[in-house]
């Protein structure tokens, strides 16, 4: 039985991988959290810093306010009837996948969701954040695909939307 999910989010605007989530938790009944893992000194803001753009750490910090500002959207238009959060972690291991799969014992996650990613062909030696987490915890990883809804399933879902935010809209008036 799944109680808890959580749902990897990176800076990526798209959204296939939270409606997945939003979809997986509205049929198990289950709570949802969004973790965006930040690492608060890239590599390539130091590198910024030291060629003289000293407002390169202000966009990390930028980008980590928009990420969340995203998932909070998305929260609140499509998953309305469940419990939701966003959260931002900082980096403090070696890895993302390590730092989520740490993130998934401590908040007793059932399910973790993560995005298909991009494989590497020059980095070879590096384990996919899906098998990081697996590996690093004892619970269920679900790969989400990064399709987006076409035809009668896109058009079912923006009709649903509309008229959330109409009802919204009339419940405020009211």
């Amino acid at each position: 039985m799944i109680r808890h999910i959580l749902v990897a989010v990176s800076a990526s605007t798209n959204d296939a991988l939270l409606k997945t989530a939003i979809d997986k938790a509205r049929d198990t009944g289950a709570r949802l959290t969004a973790v965006y893992v930040v690492d608060t000194m890239p590599r390539w803001a130091m590198m910024g810093v030291e060629h003289g753009c000293i407002d390169t750490p202000q966009m990390v910090h930028e980008l980590e306010r928009i990420v969340e500002r995203r998932c909070s959207d998305t929260f609140e238009c499509e998953a309305w009837d469940i419990q939701t959060r966003a959260i931002t972690v900082p980096l403090q291991s070696r890895s993302v996948g390590r730092e989520i799969a740490n993130l998934a014992v401590q908040l007793d996650a059932d399910l973790i969701v993560v995005g298909a990613g991009r494989a590497s062909k020059w980095r070879f030696w590096e384990e996919r954040m899906s098998d990081v987490i697996g590996r690093c915890t004892r619970r269920t990883v679900l790969i989400a695909m990064g399709t987006q809804p076409s035809g009668r399933a896109h058009d079912c879902a923006m009709a649903r939307a509309d008229a959330r935010r109409a009802g919204a809209a009339h419940a405020k008036a009211v």
